[in-house]
């Protein structure tokens, strides 16, 4: 009877068009897993997203803490209009104020967390958004709490271009909460001790972050050494909130305790412009997306024997003739912009500018002004590509033309002023000799010196090309920034053969068995892991002919191919059997772990622009960042999975704007055991209960 009373009013409620179906279930956690249930009508209802927040030693966490971590399994409830920020302690006033932004973004993405929040209204979050500072909200809320328009009668509260920011979109800020939320307070309280502004490669990026409640008042206790642990420790801070759709409110865990600090110190994202152009949005969003994810390294492959979006100062014939229009060209005011955005969300910025090969458009020039062929074999007598390059369009600099290293100093001039880079790619790879061997102008190079066109003379003027172009940039950046800049190369038989040690980092490309990744260790060069087979994301769907036809693995990389990659383990499996012992030294004296810098998703544009980045990217390289900021032992111990995790994370990411591709259907989230492997619950099984 009771049965057919309540679903009488369900449906008669319903009808009237102005009441949701509340949900019969509660979720408990058991053995570090939400399990879903049916309430009985005295039993409290606990929400699944209060249970993914509070179950497991890692809650909804991502990445993994690698120190200690303490969370309740309580949350209280509390509304936007009670956050404040009442403490903001740095030793610099340039900290002070990127400590500032970093809380206006963070409460962006709280409000973002509310279902009905227009989703065409999460754009980047830009200068437009907040011309005037949002704390003012925070002591105006309640002169506004029971107007029926807010945005209609606020005339002579922040009549700027604040209107069209996140605020006036808040259903937050147009509903009332019980009298409970409402009494909650949400304070955050942030020290920094270090005046660094500056991101580096040995940047301490570590934080220690508390939660405590005491009655109606939960604080936020945030110390960290640099503005980016401060950062970090905000991100953390955000997942311990979640929105609580019982009660149309927030909630965060009522206690909590985490020390965190990364792995590895490297941990990026290459992004290739060239072969298809971005808008200056999706970059922004991409840099957004890193920040919830704990990377730090944008390694921006900006041109490409394709285009050259690049605009140069010194040298505007550039994108003249190589970018696709007008319109898909990067100014220098938007790379500061980009640069800046990406600043203050943790991220440093790697410009590359690839050479000899992968360079076509905008090298078309230098005939018409005097400075001969700058680029070599690009199919301007009609012949196809294939017996020229490795893909098309091919195309080749010179390395016999001195106006080449001319010019190209004063790109890099250019490119260190826009972008004032710790590192600088330089490419390196791909190098054709059927496009040196097919050169007139080389072959009469080579003879006139007394060489012959052989394999070795080529691996001589590749070692030509490299050491005259790497004179140029660090001659560009001792007249700019008065500091060597250090350059990454691509892994290849030239560099490993050629190129100093204490000189270069080398970006491995080699597939994970490859004998060669520990030839690099070997030699003590210091490395960034990209391995094609595992982390490379233009893999993951059709194959573009060319040289990509031959390197994609034929298994698609997965997010578990992503996580279970690890550097560590590989060069381990390679033999160097003390890259898993703190104290083990090579004969050299050198830890191979110390060499092993990080690692980097790459996504080479063929076959992706900004319509199709973000499901391609999102969450394998979610899986990738915590890999590199953990580097959790394989197989994973103890009752919290990466995936159950994982699956809140990317819903998470999806609430701030971020078109993340599911890796389950929802209903695995729902009950989480049902959707085990074979292997994984045969694995669980073997786990003693806690």
């Amino acid at each position: 009877m009771r049965v057919l009373v309540v679903t009488t009013l369900v449906v008669a409620a319903a009808a009237e068009n102005f009441y949701r179906l509340p949900s019969p279930y509660t979720y408990s956690c058991k053995e570090s897993r939400c399990v879903k249930e049916e309430r009985s009508h005295a039993r409290e209802q606990r929400s699944l997203e209060q249970c993914q927040l509070t179950c497991g030693k890692y809650g909804s966490l991502w990445p993994q803490p690698t120190g200690d971590v303490q969370l309740s399994p309580e949350t209280v409830h509390f509304t936007p209009r009670n956050m404040k920020v009442t403490k903001i302690a740095a030793s610099g006033q340039k900290v002070s104020e990127m400590l500032e932004e970093a809380t206006r973004y963070f409460t962006r993405n709280l409000h973002f967390l509310h279902p009905e929040f227009p989703e065409e209204e999460k754009k980047p979050f830009t200068e437009q958004e907040h011309p005037v500072d949002n704390y003012l909200f925070n002591n105006q809320y309640d002169k506004f709490d029971q107007q029926q328009n807010f945005d209609e009668q606020r005339p002579n509260f922040v009549k700027r271009k604040s209107a069209k920011g996140y605020m006036k979109y808040s259903p937050f800020l147009k509903e009332r909460n019980n009298p409970i939320t409402d009494r909650q307070n949400f304070n955050i309280e942030i020290t920094v001790t270090s005046p660094d502004e500056k991101f580096t490669i040995n940047t301490d990026e570590s934080y220690n972050l508390v939660v405590q409640t005491v009655d109606d008042q939960t604080t936020a206790t945030i110390l960290a050494t640099t503005y980016y642990g401060a950062r970090h420790a905000l991100e953390s801070l955000s997942q311990l909130i979640a929105y609580d759709d019982t009660n149309e409110s927030l909630q965060i865990v009522k206690t909590a305790k985490i020390q965190d600090e990364p792995k590895f110190k490297y941990r990026g994202f290459m992004l290739d412009t060239g072969r298809n152009f971005y808008p200056k949005e999706d970059l922004m969003r991409l840099m957004d997306a890193m920040s919830y994810n704990k990377m730090n390294y944008f390694h921006w492959h900006i041109t490409d024997a394709a285009s050259f979006p690049l605009y140069s100062n010194r040298r505007p014939e550039m994108a003249y003739y190589g970018s696709y229009s007008p319109r898909k060209v990067y100014y220098p005011e938007d790379i500061t912009e980009i640069v800046q955005y990406a600043k203050l969300r943790g991220i440093s910025v790697i410009p590359e500018l690839d050479g000899p090969a992968h360079t076509s458009a905008g090298w078309q020039w230098g005939e018409k002004e005097g400075k001969g062929n700058l680029v070599l074999c690009t199919g301007k007598q009609d012949e196809p590509w294939f017996n020229l390059g490795k893909e098309p369009p091919s195309g080749q600099l010179n390395p016999v033309n001195p106006e080449v290293y001319n010019v190209l100093g004063e790109l890099y001039s250019d490119m260190l002023q826009y972008f004032d880079p710790e590192m600088v790619h330089m490419g390196g790879d791909d190098v054709s000799f059927k496009c040196w061997q097919n050169s007139v102008e080389i072959s009469e190079h080579l003879a006139a010196n007394g060489r012959e066109s052989t394999s070795r003379e080529y691996f001589e003027l590749w070692n030509t090309y490299q050491n005259k172009a790497f004179s140029q940039l660090q001659e560009a950046a001792g007249q700019l920034v008065g500091r060597k800049v250090t350059p990454i190369i691509h892994s290849s038989s030239f560099a490993r053969n050629y190129v100093d040690k204490n000189s270069y980092i080398i970006q491995v490309n080699e597939d994970v068995n490859s004998t060669e990744i520990a030839e690099y260790i070997k030699q003590d060069f210091k490395v960034i892991f990209s391995n094609q087979d595992q982390w490379r994301l233009d893999c993951s769907t059709s194959t573009w002919f060319g040289d990509k036809a031959k390197n994609c693995a034929r298994e698609i990389p997965t997010w578990q191919h992503f996580y279970e990659n690890s550097p560590l383990d590989m060069l381990y499996n390679l033999g160097l059997t003390n890259a898993r012992t703190d104290a083990g030294q090579q004969a050299s004296g050198v830890n191979p772990r110390d060499l092993v810098l990080g690692g980097e998703a790459t996504l080479w544009s063929s076959e992706t622009d900004g319509n199709g980045l973000q499901a391609k990217t999102w969450p394998r390289v979610s899986a990738m960042a915590e890999r590199l900021w953990t580097d959790p032992i394989l197989p994973v111990q103890g009752h919290d999975t990466a995936q159950k995790r994982l699956n809140t994370h990317r819903q998470r990411m999806v609430f701030r704007g971020i078109h993340a591709d599911p890796i389950q259907p929802e209903y695995c989230m729902h009950d989480e055991s049902a959707c085990y492997s074979q292997e994984q619950y045969l694995a669980r099984s073997t786990i003693p209960a806690q």
